[in-house]
């Protein structure tokens, strides 16, 4: 009897030896692992922070107008292109496939026309809000 309980005392305990050393190397994998991530989290930052870097100059208001000035044929808006949506033409029916797209020339457009738009209404008088009240 007392061969027995021992017997089984030895395999006890060398079951939990042995899970004891699974454990200890399956931390010291997992502490790898975290090493590796932490590694590449810190690489992944400095890669934000020189992008971000990046974009900051390439979004430099100077730097865009001069790209602007070289590369867009823009000009200011003269009086002549204003209109409002009232004097534009109905949109037609899209062309078949083949056809050419119509062209409107300015010419082709009607006089300008004034939209007959409500006034804004007044703002209350809060003033007389705040003597009514007790």
């Amino acid at each position: 009897m007392i061969r027995f309980i021992s017997a089984i005392g030895v395999a006890l305990l060398a079951l939990v030896s042995f899970g004891l050393y699974n454990g200890v190397y399956r931390v010291k994998a997992q502490e790898r692992e975290l090493e590796g991530l932490k590694t590449a989290l810190t690489q992944e930052a400095e890669a934000v922070r020189v992008l971000k870097a990046e974009w900051s100059y390439l979004n430099q208001p100077d730097r865009l107008q001069a790209l602007a000035r070289r590369h867009l044929a823009l000009a200011p808006t003269g009086a002549s292109q204003i209109t409002v949506l009232a004097s534009l033409p109905l949109r037609i029916a899209a062309p078949a496939l083949g056809e050419p797209s119509p062209v409107v020339e300015a010419t082709d457009l009607p006089e300008r026309v004034l939209p007959d738009t409500p006034l804004p209404r007044a703002k209350p008088d809060i003033t007389d809000q705040k003597a009514r009240r007790p």
